[in-house]
């Protein structure tokens, strides 16, 4: 569906159902470069079991007006200027890579109407190699070739997606080769900058969850687990055979962990 914020086109999809705001909403926020595809298990699953699903694409990505936000505390106000224009109550927030950055500031500046947050394959802050940045505002193609490579784990590299004939990695790079170079240049250039996550980690009041994966290199273990020790109390799990992109390479692990911690957290009636 599309719907105005701040005079701007935004596009999000809902998972196949009419978004009802008087339901429990599950909003998905997607990572550098990417798009609402990322989340399209995800959000169908959610969206047939009695929840409004909200899956934006930013702005400036895909179908989205632009100008890409240059700023992870920018994407946050903007998610709460989405979340007040459709007048959201009950939110679960679930987040991957770049997105959880996001959710982060969201969560800790705007706690009213969120019930949980979960975060995916990432930690308090995205450093981003100046030379990977560097590529894509100059050289798309090997910025995405990098991306991708380091991104997905066995499973996305011998094409062991969940739907057959269907290359994850294939479908990153068509997705990606739609938002260079000024959008994924604008995310990469606003996660390296972006500093205030332990801040905004202590200060988060709704319950957390952290799914992070074993074989990531975008923001491995470690991070991952720094992520962890600074937020109150979470639900953690570690995928041990994923890579970072964890919702398409583990789905139905994924899935079931969000099911679990959604409805415990933000129950439909």
């Amino acid at each position: 569906m599309y719907f105005a914020v701040n005079g701007k086109q935004v596009f999000a999809t809902t998972g196949g159902k009419p978004f009802d705001n008087s339901k429990p909403t599950v909003i998905f926020l997607h990572g550098s470069g990417l798009d609402h595809t990322f989340w399209g298990l995800h959000a169908r699953f959610f969206a047939f079991r009695n929840y409004s699903v909200l899956v934006p694409d930013l702005p400036g990505h895909t179908n989205s007006e632009g100008p890409p936000l240059t700023t992870i505390e920018a994407i946050a106000d903007w998610l709460n200027d989405v979340v007040k224009t459709l007048d959201i109550n009950n939110i679960s927030l679930v987040a991957h890579s770049q997105g959880c950055l996001d959710a982060l500031e969201f969560a800790s500046r705007f706690p009213e109407r969120l019930k949980s947050v979960s975060f995916i394959a990432s930690g308090l802050a995205t450093p981003v190699n100046e030379a990977l940045i560097s590529a894509a505002e100059n050289d798309p193609e090997a910025a995405i070739a990098m991306m991708l490579g380091w991104g997905f784990g066995p499973a996305g590299q011998l094409h062991q997606g969940p739907i057959p004939g269907n290359s994850m990695v294939a479908g990153g790079r068509k997705v990606m080769r739609g938002n260079v170079p000024a959008e994924l240049a604008a995310d990469l250039r606003a996660c390296d900058a972006y500093k205030n996550g332990k801040q905004a980690a202590a200060a988060i009041q709704a319950p957390a969850q952290v799914i992070l994966a074993g074989k990531d290199r975008m923001a491995p273990r470690k991070a991952g687990l720094e992520l962890v020790a600074h937020l109150p109390d979470p639900e953690v799990t570690i995928i041990e055979e994923s890579g970072h992109m964890v919702p398409q390479e583990a789905p139905d692990r994924c899935r079931q962990l969000l099911r679990d911690f959604i409805f415990k957290n933000n129950p439909t009636r």
